[in-house]
């Protein structure tokens, strides 16, 4: 027990100065390279926190259970919008520049599209490769549009040493994040709490805890471009990569309940989220408000279930 607790308060103090690190590497790395805030996010802080969910959904795949990665990313997406950035909101509102409304509804778009290829039950191997291609599509685009790296300077200070404190410090919440999960579960388990509830909150959550921590700091720190960006580059590689490469390796058998319910609530915040950065350029407290509202209920019926 003693351990247990020791694990949990070290995984936090990872999870809450690796984010610290990690929200100051993104902003400097964005002045160095020349551009904004929101696309450093949404490129590599969301690689750096998504990278082990799309490593542990491929060895899953690869062990005959490929269908983890679905749930995953559809359930991955719904929590970092109505959760993280509910949250995030709640504790000040997010005004965002306006390329963040364009690249959420591509996040839409990608999800639609990867609702249709869930249409008759498969993804196939074939289904996967497409969404693949089209991620490296997607980075293409972004650095054909906003990199110019030739313009580096001095007066930027070190950019490429920023990218490697950004990613050295992800992957110190990530680990941070491992900590007090594994930890949380088994003190769950000591003091006898059930086995669907560990399931639906502390498992569930604890695979968003990267982009939460990181969200709230980049909140706290007034960097709202961060916040958003990181999540919604986290839910188009979710969507993207971790289900694509998942079913490259081994095709997946698309559970009804994810079809049916999980995919069009998630597409619906989405959607609502979409709207409200392109009708208002922020993500408003009565807007996390809803997100937040909707997540509960969701939380709610699956408990019932």
């Amino acid at each position: 027990m003693v351990v247990e607790i020791v694990t949990f308060i070290v995984g936090l103090a990872l999870l809450i100065k690796g984010s610290d690190f990690f929200v100051e590497a993104a902003s400097r790395v964005a002045k160095g390279f020349g551009v904004s805030e929101f696309i450093i996010a949404l490129v590599l802080a969301s690689i750096a926190t998504t990278l082990p969910e799309v490593t542990v959904s491929a060895l899953a795949a690869y062990g005959g259970n490929s269908g983890i990665a679905l749930g995953n990313a559809i359930g991955s997406a719904l929590a970092n919008i109505a959760l993280i950035l509910g949250v995030s909101s709640l504790i000040l509102p997010l005004t965002v520049e306006e390329t963040a409304w364009k690249n959420s509804l591509f996040m839409v778009a990608v999800t639609a599209y990867a609702g249709l290829l869930m249409y008759d039950g498969t993804i196939s191997r074939l289904d996967g490769a497409s969404l693949i291609l089209i991620y490296f599509g997607f980075l293409y685009y972004l650095y054909k549009k906003h990199m110019t790296i030739e313009e580096m300077n001095a007066e930027r200070g070190n950019p490429k040493r920023d990218v490697l404190i950004m990613l050295g410090s992800g992957l110190v919440v990530v680990i941070g994040a491992r900590l007090v999960v594994d930890s949380a579960v088994t003190l769950a388990r000591a003091f006898g709490v059930p086995e669907v509830v560990i399931g639906l909150t502390l498992v569930s959550i604890g695979t968003s805890l990267p982009e939460l921590t990181n969200s709230l700091m980049a909140t706290l720190k007034k960097l709202p471009n961060i916040s958003v960006g990181n999540i919604i580059g986290a839910n188009i590689l979710d969507v993207l990569m971790v289900i694509g490469i998942a079913s490259v390796i081994r095709p997946i058998t698309v559970d009804p309940g994810i079809f049916s319910s999980t995919l069009p609530l998630t597409i619906g915040v989405m959607i609502l989220l979409t709207l409200a950065l392109r009708l208002t350029g922020r993500i408003s407290r009565a807007t996390g408000a809803i997100f937040l509202m909707i997540y509960s209920v969701f939380l709610y019926f699956q408990f019932l279930g």
